[in-house]
């Protein structure tokens, strides 16, 4: 348990007996010295101010809890600012406005203690007995609260509205209501992982015991309860593994499978990890959907594993053109040297393709290029005759997907000193494995849209699966929806209930794995403690797997580390997409028994993230025009990768609200954002159009869009995004490159036009008058750490001489040497998956 600071008490002033309420008669303080307490981003901030009769002379603000790079990086300038106000009435600091709210709060109980204001709140804590809405602004928006009140004591907790992430914040509700209901108030520990919504949930409680007019508000907030630690848990398993994420949940399904006896430790609340808060589709190209070029023409397809019949999908605006340019890569060694006296722009793959190929990915990519022609062959004449590209089967297939994983993720340094790319053996491991993935989770109850391939932002192509909750009755429908169901619900059935050892295997959340045990060169077992202290000794008969994930909630790491971005764009504002508890906790780990690490300079920015939270906002640049806020002009190709839109963004976007990159991104209002965006209503296919603030607005004119621009201070003018709009749409309906930015996907236009019978535009029909448009207000912020340990395609951990450390294996994000310096989106889901699945069938292997 942490030690809390009184809030203020008068008994704790450190002044001489001499000091009185009538010394302050004569000055606006008592003098001596005065702490407040506050709730903070992660927990409770203090501040302590001394003042003499006249002024505060000296301030101490504390918050072991915060960020360290982000609010905690921020209490020296808090400090100041009080001190400089001479009163809690500061600005705060931009891109801390948790922080900065707690510390005022903090101050004014400070302050007002000085002045001698409030002391007579105290003694036995009462209510006016009743039931109370308490509301406070959560994750997701506004958490509402019934908390009902006896004359004493809070005696129940009824949720009565939330938007919350299911079991990422929601398992923090129950855990907090029991704590708050035994504690008779708010000052109970914050949940891990559910960082946001432990504080709505005490924020909340604080306002309903407002309005219950609490008589000790003081007590109220400071009312805690102890979870004292029990005996040492002492435990062995074949398998541990260290982290419920995606990776650490496919190794136990797996091992589960194997026959081993699983461990996993989880320092969450609940399992799922960070895949819970991502897009949670998964690229691998089903080949029943797309192109065959031994049944060139047909229409549909059978899909061996249910023998059922789809039809194919089909081809996207700029697909073919991109294909065209890999069919004239150079094949020749890549050659740095021609970037050192020509600038590198990262997505620019025609300049790139006539620069050679690393030598390891020329095999896959000669292989390419003969599928590519053979397409063509069939394709261009087709094309030649006037049918347009939307119109014929899309393209896809294995060596696409390696070869644009390569690419994707070829990057340099920042000073050009240092190339990157995704290790050959490991890029075509998992992307090949990949193939079985969709069945192996299909197996276990998980759904998908097998009809489609969809794409997603930064993916470069059309070859996404899209998830469809968990089915574990085996009734065809979804009892646990979204990731949960499909990821989740699924692999930890498995674990528990269905597979060889279902009955021995165990799943431990609230339990944070602190360090390896290493015996004669050898990792036999985990150093683990539980959220109460208690703590676990777990011993592993056959191997022990990180799969703790990046450290893209770690700012400072990820500014330490930073090799590619421009200094100016990482700081300890940035944001991220992350859960909190996504630090590095399991480099450090693997790092202390000896483990190398490999690519840790490149981290990816999200480029669609929201700006008052660092949350990922969803989504696909194919259908929406990207709005540089200040010229009003569009600015780069909306379907690049991630980095090259977040670069983009930084570099034609504004700061607002603490973040960097701000730019607008416009689509039509009638055409989803796609899974699992929060306000479109999927039940009904139809599109939200309710403004939300600081995250999405609406408009159908010029002077609407104006109001939304001037309410954060944009300076474009909308009758040029209006006309850049426009001429967007017409070249895209036209089948025609944009004039100011090309594209290389465009799956929709902004305004609005009807279509013939082929599902061509009638350009004749078009208008932008009166279009409901969706605006939304987005920056980059850290999502995904490329750098990781070192490993072999076994997923065996290797030390800095390539050796193999024994026991010790390592799956997904926490992993490095895959993704190179960007990752493609959709990437990551197949990958931890896979890699999960691999580790445990090399334990196996390895014990045979």
């Amino acid at each position: 348990m942490k030690k809390l600071l009184p809030l203020l008490l008068a008994g704790l002033l450190m002044m001489t007996s001499a000091c009185s309420n009538t010394s302050n008669q004569a000055g606006t303080y008592t003098p001596g010295s005065y702490t407040g307490e506050g709730q903070g981003f992660g927990g409770t901030v203090s501040v302590t101010i001394t003042t003499d009769k006249d002024k505060i002379t000296e301030v101490v603000v504390a918050g072991e809890n915060e960020t360290p790079a982000i609010g905690g990086a921020q209490l020296e300038t808090l400090k100041d600012q009080i001190l400089a106000a001479q009163s809690a009435e500061i600005d705060g600091v931009s891109g801390a406005t948790l922080t900065s709210g707690g510390v005022k709060e903090a101050a004014a109980a400070a302050i007002a203690a000085a002045k001698g204001e409030g002391a007579e709140e105290g003694g036995e804590l009462t209510y006016k007995a009743g039931t109370y809405t308490g509301t406070a602004e959560g994750y997701n928006g506004p958490v509402a609260l019934d908390v009902t009140f006896s004359d004493k004591a809070i005696t129940d907790i009824q949720i009565k509205t939330s938007g919350e992430t299911a079991h990422v914040g929601t398992p923090a509700f129950d855990i907090l209501f029991a704590d708050a209901i035994a504690a008779n108030g708010s000052g109970i520990d914050s949940v891990s992982g559910a960082t946001f919504t432990s504080r709505a949930i005490k924020d909340a409680l604080n306002d309903a015991a407002t309005q219950a007019e609490a008589t000790n508000m003081n007590a109220f907030k400071k009312n805690t309860v102890d979870h004292p630690a029990q005996a040492d848990i002492d435990l062995t398993y074949d398998v541990v593994v260290i982290g419920a994420g995606g990776a650490g949940m496919g190794t136990a399904a797996q091992a589960a499978q194997n026959g081993e006896t699983v461990l996993v430790l989880e320092e969450n609340a609940e399992i799922g990890g960070n895949t819970l808060v991502s897009g949670g589709a998964f690229q691998s190209v089903m080949p029943y959907l797309v192109w065959d070029a031994k049944n060139p023409d047909a229409k549909t397809a059978v899909w061996d594993y249910n023998g059922q019949t789809y039809d194919k999908v089909m081809s996207t605006q700029g697909c073919i053109d991109t294909l065209k340019t890999i069919l004239n890569w150079s094949e020749e060694p890549f050659d740095e040297a021609y970037y050192k006296d020509h600038e590198y722009v990262a997505g620019d793959i025609e300049e790139l393709s006539k620069h050679g190929v690393h030598q390891e990915y020329l095999p896959t990519l000669k292989a390419l290029k003969k599928e590519i022609q053979a397409y063509l062959d069939w394709a261009q004449p087709q094309l030649d005759k006037g049918v347009q590209e939307h119109e014929i089967t899309l393209f896809s297939t294995v060596n696409l997907h390696i070869f644009q994983t390569y690419y994707g993720g070829l990057r340099a340094n920042s000073d050009m000193t240092k190339w990157i790319y995704g290790d050959y053996d490991l890029v075509s491991q998992f992307i090949n494995d990949g193939q079985g993935l969709k069945e192996w989770l299909e197996d276990q109850g998980a759904l998908f849209d097998d009809a489609s391939q969809p794409t997603l932002i930064g993916a470069l192509w059309y070859r996404e699966n899209g998830f469809g909750g968990g089915d574990l009755d085996g009734d065809g429908k979804a009892e646990e929806p979204a990731q949960w169901g499909t990821y989740f619900a699924t692999t930890k059935n498995t674990v528990l209930k269905t597979s060889a050892t279902a009955g021995e295997n165990q799943i431990m959340t609230r339990t944070k794995a602190e360090n390896l045990i290493l015996e004669d060169g050898k990792v036999t077992g985990v150093q683990a403690t539980m959220y109460d202290g208690t703590k676990v000794i777990a011993h592993a008969n056959k191997g022990v797997v990180l799969a703790t994930g990046g450290y893209a909630a770690n700012i400072q790491k990820v500014i330490d580390t930073n090799e590619y971005w421009n200094k100016q764009f990482i700081t300890s504002n940035t944001k991220t997409t992350n859960r909190s508890s996504l630090v590095g906790d399991g480099i450090t780990m693997g790092e202390e028994v000896g483990a190398a690490t490999t690519g840790e300079g490149w981290t990816q920015m999200m480029p669609i993230s929201w700006i008052d939270n660092g949350n990922l906002a969803f989504g696909a640049g194919t259908y929406a025009v990207y709005i540089n806020p200040t010229t009003g002009n569009r600015f780069v190709n909306e379907s690049a990768e991630r980095d090259v839109l977040s670069l983009g963004e930084f570099e034609n976007g504004i700061e607002l609200q603490g973040s960097q990159g701000v730019f607008l991104e416009i689509s039509n209002a009638d055409v989803m954002v796609g899974r699992p965006y929060p306000y479109d209503d999927y039940a009904n296919n139809v599109s939200g159009k309710e403004d939300v603030e600081n995250r999405v607005y609406f408009a159908s004119s010029q002077d609407e869009l104006k109001t939304i621009l001037d309410q954060f201070g944009m300076k474009a003018d909308p009758a040029t995004i209006y006309a850049n709009i426009e001429a967007y749409d017409k070249a895209i309906m036209a089948g025609e490159q944009p004039a100011d930015v090309a594209k290389s996907q465009a799956s929709d236009i902004i305004g609005s036009a009807e279509k013939d019978e082929k599902g061509n535009y009638k350009a004749d029909t078009y208008t932008l008058d009166g279009v409901m448009l969706r605006i939304r207000i987005m920056a980059p912020s850290t999502h995904h750490t490329m750098g990781g340990l070192t490993i072999d395609t076994d997923r065996h951990v290797l030390n800095a001489d390539g050796s193999i450390i024994e026991g010790l294996y390592a799956a997904g994000e926490v992993t490095g040497g895959i993704h190179g310096g960007n990752r493609l989106g959709g990437n990551a889901i197949v990958e931890i998956f896979v890699s999960g699945r691999t580790a445990a069938n090399s334990i196996a292997a390895d014990h045979q």
